[in-house]
């Protein structure tokens, strides 16, 4: 198994300040010491990054209620069902959030509660922050995908989603890279590049058509960016129908056991991907595996 030259030591004890620095990242939270504000603070320690928690309504995130009921609510609809008692438990919630934070070694952490419209929150952040991390929901009821759709798409930065159940580490040992000569892709590998070069073992897997490229235009090579950067990937070719896609990227990341994806999101619209069934939504719709994600 082929793995990167940074490997040599063991990263898992490396310093924050050692690996690659990340920049200001947002935790989207349902509570203040839910696995993303925790992950988001190690990542932020990296090279002194700052840290923002932003509470967020969990019907954002599919979880269903009384008041709520199963739907998911899109950054542009305001959520009118958002009870005083959240608002009162997202302010409460601002002490223990930045405990954690500068317990994880993140400097200058700061809080937000999105309130009723969290578009107009998120959208504020987003602009000034690098990186958005959120943790799946525990509730085996919830239906998270409209929200991290909605994340995804309405931010216009790469998202890391957490599974359910996850270490509460910065660090990803084994990576799995998925290639399909997509624009998003090129933007989620550039965005995981942090997080890729801390790895141990990286799996590049390349389902991109083969094709004569445009010569007075420079085609981007995954493979060669990564060895610019000091990462030598394993690299794979991968055949698989559109349809198949995202059962086959979870079926080789799971077989790599990887701890983390890195895949681009809606290569195609999201009308056809709801159509046809894209490799973004049967990830996000299937995956309990860290996937780092980008439109």
């Amino acid at each position: 198994m082929n793995t990167t030259a940074r490997s040599q030591r063991t990263v898992a004890q490396m310093p924050a300040s050692c690996l690659p620095a990340v920049g200001d990242v947002l935790a989207v939270v349902a509570g203040p010491v839910d696995g993303a504000a925790y992950v988001a603070s190690r990542l932020a320690a990296r090279d002194d990054g700052s840290v923002t928690g932003c509470a967020i309504s969990p019907a954002f995130l599919g979880v269903p209620s009384a008041e709520a009921g199963t739907r998911s609510t899109s950054l542009r609809e305001p959520i009118t069902h958002s009870s005083q008692s959240e608002g009162r438990e997202a302010v409460a919630g601002r002490d223990t959030f930045l405990r954690l934070a500068l317990a994880a070694g993140a400097q200058r952490p700061q809080w937000a509660w999105a309130g009723n419209d969290p578009g107009h929150t998120l959208a504020m952040l987003a602009a000034w922050h690098d990186l958005i991390v959120v943790q799946r929901p525990a509730d085996p009821h919830a239906n998270s995908l409209d929200g991290l759709e909605s994340l995804l798409m309405g931010t216009g930065l790469p998202c890391l989603v957490l599974p359910s159940v996850c270490a509460p580490s910065g660090v990803f040992d084994r990576v799995v890279v998925a290639w399909d000569g997509s624009l998003p892709a090129v933007r989620a590998i550039r965005a995981a590049l942090p997080l890729i070069a801390a790895a141990q073992d990286v799996l590049l897997l390349d389902g991109c058509p083969t094709h004569q490229s445009d010569n007075e235009t420079p085609g981007f090579d995954p493979a060669g960016f990564l060895a610019r950067h000091g990462i030598e990937a394993t690299h794979r070719r991968v055949r698989t129908t559109p349809g198949e896609a995202g059962a086959t990227i979870l079926k080789k990341a799971h077989q790599f056991k990887a701890d983390l994806l890195v895949m681009g999101a809606y290569g195609h619209t999201r009308l056809r991907e709801r159509l046809f069934g894209g490799a973004t939504r049967q990830v996000l719709a299937h995956n309990e595996l860290a996937t780092l994600l980008y439109h």
